[in-house]
């Protein structure tokens, strides 16, 4: 099975050893597990059949997935409008999705090489859309996304992975490794930091300007642990050289260390701040866990509390409005929980 770690530019540029996941309900009479909430409260399945969910957007009543190559064929995930415990693809979208922000009655879907604007919304289809930032000359692709301040922030795609022998190869793109920001046209492109190899999604919480950013380390020895970062403008986090004090390039070294690490292979994907507090989606989980949401004060070194375990399969999407809670697993399910 692929990991979605390796998503980016290069979409599937390597494989993981992640367990493949078949679930088969004896005479289709019941369905997978549904995971089980630490606070007691119900989840609920409102959604089936999203290619690895990827992120969500909530667009007044309506609730957007976003949906990655589909891990079973390999072929395109899409954009999926939630309603009525269903799942429905919205027509003429970007085949693969990344990272989704909705503002100002548009809704910003990160395509890989793209983000592109879509605006019109109907509740069944959206009537224009239009290409707002290729980054082709700048990071070379564009995972998550996150509105703050007039202005949309995004993760660098992995372009380079280091390989066998520990390096990796020259970027042929000038801000390879970045968080940035943009304006809403899609133009003034500034990073805001670099030397992380793979920032996934985004989020920012009370009282701080950063982004806070779920960033995925190599599986090439050695093996970094995973992070979450405060992205602080200007600041370099090392990859490919040194992350998190692990790399030849460490010593003496003044890399910017992440705020809070995890074990290798926990691997943070969809992250949403509520307050000064992180919920995040831990698609290995941690220790012997197996796949989880936890949720983690903001602070350097926050302890993560378990919110949702027991997913039948790996978690990666995780989106937060008000009270309501959503996930969804590499098995094309979507949850829904509460706060």
């Amino acid at each position: 099975m692929s990991h979605p770690r390796t998503f980016g530019a290069a979409l599937l540029a390597a494989l993981v050893a992640v367990v493949s996941l078949v679930i088969v309900a004896p005479g289709g009479a019941a369905g997978p597990p549904i995971p089980k909430a630490s606070n007691g409260n119900k989840v609920e399945v409102v959604g089936t059949g999203v290619p690895t969910p990827t992120a969500f957007a909530f667009a007044g009543s309506t609730v957007f997935a976003g949906s990655g190559p589909n891990e079973q064929s390999g072929g395109p995930g899409g954009l999926f409008a939630l309603a009525g415990g269903k799942a429905t693809k919205v027509p003429n979208t970007p085949p693969i999705v990344f990272g989704l922000a909705w503002k100002s009655s548009k809704l910003y879907v990160s395509t890989g090489p793209s983000i592109v604007a879509l605006e019109g919304w109907n509740g069944t289809k959206f009537a224009k859309i239009k290409t707002i930032f290729n980054a082709g000359s700048t990071v070379g692709g564009v995972n998550g996304l996150a509105w703050r301040n007039g202005r949309i922030y995004g993760g660098g795609g992995l372009v380079n992975d280091i390989g066998k022998n520990g390096k990796v190869p020259a970027s042929p793109f000038p801000d390879p490794y970045s968080v940035f920001s943009i304006d809403p046209n899609g133009k003034d492109f500034q990073v805001v930091a670099g030397g992380l190899r793979q920032p996934w999604q985004l989020t920012f919480v009370a009282g701080n300007p950063n982004p806070m950013v779920s960033v995925l380390s190599q599986e090439v020895n050695p093996i970094p642990p995973d992070a979450i970062v405060n992205a602080e403008p200007g600041k370099d986090y090392g990859f490919p050289g040194c992350f998190a004090g692990v790399g030849s390039e460490c010593a003496g070294s003044d890399f910017a260390q992440p705020m809070i690490t995890f074990p290798k292979h926990t691997s943070p994907m969809g992250i949403q701040g509520v307050g000064d507090t992180l919920y995040v989606a831990l698609f290995g989980g941690i220790g012997k866990s197996g796949s989880e949401v936890v949720r983690i004060p903001a602070v350097p070194n926050g302890k993560p509390t378990p919110v949702l375990t027991g997913y039948a399969a790996p978690v990666v999407a995780l989106g937060i409005s008000g009270k309501k809670l959503y996930t969804g697993d590499i098995a094309g399910d979507i949850y829904l929980g509460s706060l």
